[in-house]
């Protein structure tokens, strides 16, 4: 397999045909991590952006979920989302962990799902990854499917239509399940990972704190503070 993580430009790389993948969900407290991948070509990147389709960043969680829609609508077959819940995550994240990786190399195993998956659907060779690694990590997850394959990995990367395509799907697979989470507990579960701790007291209060692993990705020092008045009864108890 061939990479290359600096291309000269990625407005010119010239591909006839390309995956995009990028991910969502990795910087907030609560709900689900996702990853997602569409298979490309001049034809389907055109109307991608005739549907308005860019940076999933920079569009609001409406638009996220309309344009979403059409784009599966239109291209399911050349579509792959991978979701891990979040009690998942907590089981996968302590495997990794405890195996000396990081959350790094549990983003790689989802991004290389997402890609063997439309591989198995379409003949492609050129993959672009948002880069969120080092790229031999990404590498790695990826097995024999290196020697077929170029790979390149870059920052920034949604400034690509296939990529920017690839963030819209992912986030709009994070927004469902945190809306499915928010509505299974009745508490509205907030994105991001700033304003999230009084969300969690109440939580904790409603549901019990082994009830947490079920909407929140506990490894964030988030959780320290949201069991922080419960854990200092339990010491004041024993």
């Amino acid at each position: 397999m061939k990479t290359n993580p600096t291309p000269p430009s990625l407005e010119h790389h010239h591909w006839d045909t390309w995956i995009g993948t990028d991910e969502a969900g990795k910087g907030d407290y609560f709900g689900s991590l996702a990853a997602a991948g569409i298979y490309v070509n001049s034809d389907i990147c055109e109307r991608l952006r005739a549907l308005g389709v860019r940076d999933g960043k920079k569009i609001s969680d409406s638009q996220i979920r309309k344009l979403a829609q059409e784009i599966r609508m239109r291209y399911g077959r050349y579509v792959s989302s991978v979701e891990v819940t979040p009690l998942r995550y907590n089981t996968l994240y302590a495997s990794f962990t405890e195996n000396g990786q990081n959350l790094n190399h549990l983003l790689a195993w989802l991004h290389a799902k997402a890609i063997q998956n439309l591989l198995q659907r379409v003949d492609c060779r050129y993959i672009l990854v948002d880069r969120f690694a080092k790229p031999e990590v990404l590498a790695a997850q990826l097995g024999t499917v290196q020697s077929q394959i170029e790979l390149v990995q870059v920052p920034k990367a949604e400034s690509d239509i296939a990529v920017a395509a690839a963030s819209i799907l992912a986030r709009e697979t994070f927004l469902r399940r945190l809306d499915q989470l928010s509505q299974r507990y009745r508490i509205q579960l907030p994105k991001g990972a700033s304003q999230v701790i009084e969300v969690g007291k109440r939580f904790v209060e409603a549901h019990g704190a082994e009830a947490l692993r079920h909407v929140a990705k506990l490894h964030f020092k988030t959780t320290a503070d949201v069991l922080g008045a419960q854990e200092n009864c339990r010491r004041q108890d024993r």
